[in-house]
């Protein structure tokens, strides 16, 4: 618990510096948390609280999650995101209004998978996972992003596209099973492949309960 208390620290002050969190909308409810194996915590204002079934997840959120851990948790417009273990993860933003629709999330450290909901069906280009090397564009999809042997990759397991950008390039991933692994941030992702069944369910048991 210490161990994450630390992480959870450390990305809450690191996405504060770096101007990551929420603006306008912190501390809004953007969510509850739908199913939780062993532990985890989010810490908002430099407070932590402990995650329960049915906990409230809000704007500016930074989550993590504990050794062995599991957490999902679903949003108001119906996206569901899973989280495996040792994973740090932040709601950086949550706009659902007449003038505004937007969901950016960010992925600090560990695995995870995504399910958008009703707010990229409407806007293809809405919804977003930053990570350290790559960002993700999610288009009515089911999407995992993690770290296999010691590269990060990403992979479309369901839906219409993916769009995987980092300061070299983009790749596009429109077909189910499809992944791409990227070295860098200063590298474009690798030109999409097909995944083996076996390799898929490597990914998927990074955030399987």
């Amino acid at each position: 618990m210490r161990r994450t208390l630390a992480m959870g620290l450390f990305a809450a002050l690191f996405l504060m510096i770096t101007g990551s969190v929420a603006q306008a909308a912190e501390g809004d409810v953007a969510g509850k948390v739908l199913r939780l194996k062993d532990g985890a915590m989010a810490m908002q204002d430099a407070t932590p609280r402990p995650l329960t079934v049915g906990s409230d997840v809000l704007v500016g959120d930074v989550i993590s999650t504990g050794a062995g851990a599991r957490l999902e948790f679903s949003l108001r417009d119906g996206s569901v995101v899973t989280l495996g273990e040792r994973a740090t993860f932040a709601l950086s933003d949550f706009e659902d209004t007449p003038s505004k629709e937007n969901i950016t999330l960010r992925l600090l450290s560990g695995a995870f998978k995504a399910a958008s909901g009703a707010i990229a069906a409407r806007n293809p280009d809405a919804m977003t996972v930053a990570t350290n090397t790559a960002t993700i564009g999610i288009r009515g999809t089911t999407v995992w992003g993690g770290t296999l042997d010691t590269t990060f990759e990403v992979a479309l397991l369901d839906g219409t596209a993916v769009t995987v950008t980092t300061r070299a390039g983009t790749v596009e991933l429109n077909a189910a099973g499809q992944g791409t692994s990227i070295p860098s941030e200063n590298q474009p992702p690798t030109a999409p492949i097909t995944w083996a069944q076996t390799k898929v369910t490597r990914a998927l048991a990074t955030v399987d309960f």
